[in-house]
Order: C-alpha cells, then structure tokens, then sequence
C-alpha cells in the first residue's frame, strides 16, 4: 500500500483501538512477507475492508460506507467467512447471503489496560509448536467453531495443564508492538473443569506475559450471544467498547 492509501484507512479506522491494531498488525505480517491479511479501500474513500485469513475461516471487517457492488463482493466467498459490519447493514449482508448464512449474531468487542499484572499461576504455561495437535484437538472436541491456526503458536498462547492434560487455555491472536496493543481469543475450559474460575487464572498469565513485554491494551471479541463469556470478561475489567453484526456465512 502506498503512504496515501495508508492515511487513507488510518483516517476511516479513527480511533478504534481493535481496527487500528487489526491494520496496523497486517501491515506488519505483510512486511514480514505473509499473505493472509488484505485491505479494500472503496472506490470513493468512504469505506473499506480489513480481511485475515485463519486455517478454517477467513474474517472480513467493514469500516465505513461501500458502493453496492462492493458490499456484495465482501460477501462473495469461496470458503467459511465471518462478516463484521454495522449494525444498519445487517438486513442488507443477509440478503446479499441468502440461502448461505450459517450464523446471524453479535460480536462484542472489549478492551482493557494492561499494568502491574500478578505473577500467573505455576500450572500455566506458554505452548509451543510443538503442542499444535494437543490444542487443536481440545478446539475440536468442545468448541469446534473457534478460529485457531498452527501459525498463533508463535505468539502467546497459554495453557493451563493438571495431572499432565491440557485442560483450559487462551492467548494472542494479534499484535502490535508500535500500539503496544493484542487482541486475544482462544478461551476455553473443557465442560469436565468449568465453574472453577480456570479461565480467569489463564488470563491472569496471558496478562502478565503482556505486561512483561510492554503491551499496554488488551482486546478482544466474544459474540453477545455467549453471555457466560461476557460476563468472565467484563468481571475481569475489560469493559465494553463497541458491538458489530457478525454473520457467518458458507462459501458462494
């Protein structure tokens, strides 16, 4: 992207905190030669579109206003694809996807300050690359919708283990050193071990690593469908932010 095109998004993205971090970091990962991030400037300049692409699901956000025509190729897909846009064009994502929305929800996204963090709980450690099948497989068997690539295993992801299993964890999905900001994701307890405040012991640890390396804000989503998930997270000090629609729809 040239400079112009830059400030361009920059000045859609204003000030939010999880939309610069999504730019910023693909910036980054596509200086560091990745090719799974994208940006869709509209032709006017009102709008655009930030797109990752995970193992099993690519993720397009909407910022602003788009043409018609553009809308509409933001939900042509060839693969499972969450789509995050204003509420006011919910009806008009759903008519574009007709026959192929697989979910019609709401994501939340939250943010909270990361400080003087406790030291995390001994039972806590990071994964490593090595632990790919392990997590996969837990993702798989309780919480098959989750968005985790083998690539995430190179940033922090935490896992809490007792009598050598894996039994919650939760980490960095994003980063970005010059914001000092993550976005997070990847919580799970397995059903056996919930109810005993595991998740908040995991992000405990996920936030003192953060707070070791100088990252200052914490992001993250959860869908306001999955109540129970807010409510850990907002006992937790991250406080709410903003809330988007979020359909996910089938390829087409």
């Amino acid at each position: 992207m040239t400079d112009g095109e830059c400030a361009a998004v920059r000045g859609l993205l204003g000030g939010h905190p999880v939309f610069r971090l999504y730019f910023e970091a693909g910036l980054d990962a596509a200086r560091a030669g990745e090719r799974n991030r994208s940006v869709m400037i509209g032709r006017a300049g009102a709008g655009a579109v930030l797109a990752i692409e995970f193992d099993d699901v690519t993720v397009r956000t909407v910022i602003g206003r788009l043409a018609d025509d553009e809308l509409a190729a933001v939900c042509a897909t060839d693969r499972r694809t969450e789509l995050h846009v204003a509420e006011p064009l919910r009806p008009a994502v759903i008519e574009l996807c007709v026959g192929r929305v697989l979910a019609d929800q709401s994501i939340r996204y939250y943010a909270r300050p990361v400080g003087d963090e406790p030291p995390p709980d001994p039972r806590c450690r990071r994964l490593a690359a090595a632990d790919y099948e392990t997590a996969a497989a837990l993702f798989r068997a309780h919480h098959p919708s989750t968005i985790f690539s083998r690539w995430m295993l190179e940033d922090t992801l935490v896992g809490l283990v007792e009598g050598g299993s894996l039994v919650a964890c939760g980490g960095v999905v994003i980063r970005n050193a010059g914001l000092s900001t993550v976005n997070l994701g990847n919580f799970l307890t397995i059903p056996e071990h919930r109810g005993r405040g595991l998740a908040k012991v995991v992000m405990a640890a996920v936030l003192a690593s953060l707070a070791a390396d100088g990252i200052r804000l914490a992001t993250l989503g959860a869908t306001a469908e999955n109540r129970a998930a807010c409510r850990s997270y907002e006992a937790m000090g991250f406080e709410l932010i903003d809330q988007r629609a979020e359909l996910v729809v089938g390829p087409g």
